[in-house]
């Protein structure tokens, strides 16, 4: 599978680019990235404990998003997660991902459910993401305690201190996490997360930090984006559009079944504002297409050579199905599904016709554009290949009578508070398993190519 995550780089708000809608296998244009964002709550009520669910789509056939950063309403009753319970339900995430599997087109749709749960956001206590005590399971997968709940839960995953750093390179300690972990692709861990902050927190100097958006979300899928992983083959091999997520955070939260000492239900999460509307908002980057023939760096085995045909068919323009466009396999005729030899199969390998999954340049791609530094052409300048697509959607919502000033819940003021609760009140949505999502810090929010899966 494709390593890490969103590149984003130059202007976050840049206008949308002019591109023309991908609009069928036989004429390949340029795509669209056209998110789709909506937000409903499930009891309106002025300071009510209401559920609320945050739905976020990209269609088919538009490039698959880079990066994406949603914002809480500044005025939404906030508990931070020190006052619940470790371990507590506090929402769920329902989603299907569109993959490509061992070199094959991208058409499989791929379900992926996630329970959340109340996490620890201490980063002096942290725990390894990768398999430190080499006994075949990442780490932060593990129950060593055998308490019911995986030590990633208990502990602060340590690849997040090396991705979330403020202005003086320490760690960014978010007002909550909530984290899930589920299995897919032939047993596959996943660890989702997602991480809400203060409002005008800077996550990114990249990244819009305005106190009056609210409260920034991240999402953090897998290590991804972590400096120090190391890229590997995987059954995964692509990761596009269509893209579904529904992620409902709960105002009240639920017991954990898996733990049997305490019962974490009915701590408050959240509180809805007082009556006024309010509004939702998500800033998401499509990904770079270089050859601007409607398939994303990321997707496209041939990058800077417009497709024959379409990516997302089997064998539609590659008449040996070895994952290769006939725009650049060597022999379209005869099938080598890993071209360079470097044990990347090609729809895994961010440069399929040049070796580079051996040494410490493994899969390297300084500029983050979904092109090994071995075949780009111009290695230290990601907008030479493709320019991110912007765009911002927002969702506005109606509490109570929507005619009142807006304003905090009782309880509640500026940056959080309240008590009894916490958890997964994210909007950030998204996610597709196994592809790896994450907003990042150090001026970028990556979406990089061929990682682990």
């Amino acid at each position: 599978m494709r390593p890490r995550l969103f590149p984003l780089g130059g202007a976050f708000l840049a206008a949308l680019a002019l591109l023309l809608v991908l609009s069928g296998a036989d004429t390949i244009r340029a795509g669209t990235f056209s998110p789709v964002l909506k937000v409903t709550v499930a009891d309106p009520k002025p300071e009510a404990n209401s559920d609320f669910t945050t739905d976020f789509n990209v269609p088919k056939g538009d490039v698959n998003f880079a990066a994406v950063i949603s914002f809480i309403p500044k005025h939404w009753g906030i508990t931070p997660g020190k006052d619940i319970p470790i371990g507590a339900v506090v929402g769920n995430l329902a989603s299907k991902a569109t993959l490509g599997l061992i070199n094959s087109a991208c058409n499989t749709g791929l379900p992926v459910a996630f329970t959340m749960l109340n996490a620890s956001t201490d980063p002096a206590v942290t725990v390894p993401y990768v398999d430190k005590d080499n006994n075949g399971i990442g780490d932060v997968y593990e129950d060593k305690d055998k308490n019911g709940l995986k030590d990633g839960i208990e502990k602060y995953p340590d690849f997040i201190t090396r991705l979330l750093k403020d202005a003086n390179g320490k760690p960014l300690q978010p007002l909550r996490r909530a984290a899930g972990t589920t299995s897919v692709a032939a047993g596959v861990n996943v660890l989702l997360q997602f991480l809400i902050f203060a409002p005008g927190t800077v996550i990114s100097a990249a990244l819009p930090h305005d106190v009056d958006l609210g409260y920034p979300s991240v999402t953090l899928l897998l290590d991804t984006g972590d400096p120090a992983a190391v890229p590997a083959p995987g059954h995964i091999t692509d990761f596009c559009t269509p893209l579904t997520s529904s992620n409902t955070s709960f105002g009240i939260s639920k017991d954990n079944p898996d733990t049997k000492s305490v019962n974490e239900g009915g701590k408050v999460l959240s509180a809805n504002p007082k009556d006024a509307k309010y509004t939702f908002t998500t800033i998401a980057l499509g990904q770079r297409d270089a050859d601007n023939d409607g398939f994303e760096n990321d997707l496209d085995t041939c990058p800077v050579t417009r497709n024959k045909g379409d990516s997302r068919i089997p064998g539609d323009g590659d008449a040996d199905t070895d994952g290769l466009d006939a725009a650049c396999d060597p022999n379209d005729g005869q099938t080598n599904s890993d071209e360079d030899g470097d044990g990347y199969l090609n729809r895994g390998d961010n440069c399929p016709l040049v070796a580079n999954g051996q040494d410490q340049d493994n899969q390297k791609d300084t500029d983050n554009d979904s092109i090994g530094d071995a075949c780009d052409p111009k290695p230290n300048e990601a907008d030479a290949q493709g320019k991110l697509v912007s765009a911002q959607v927002t969702a506005d919502v109606t509490i109570g009578g929507g005619t009142g000033t807006p304003d905090y819940p009782s309880g509640f003021g500026p940056g959080g508070g309240g008590g009894g609760g916490g958890g997964s009140n994210t909007l950030i949505i998204v996610i597709v398993v196994v592809a790896a999502i994450v907003v990042v810090g150090g001026g970028a929010a990556l979406w990089m190519r061929r990682r682990r899966a």
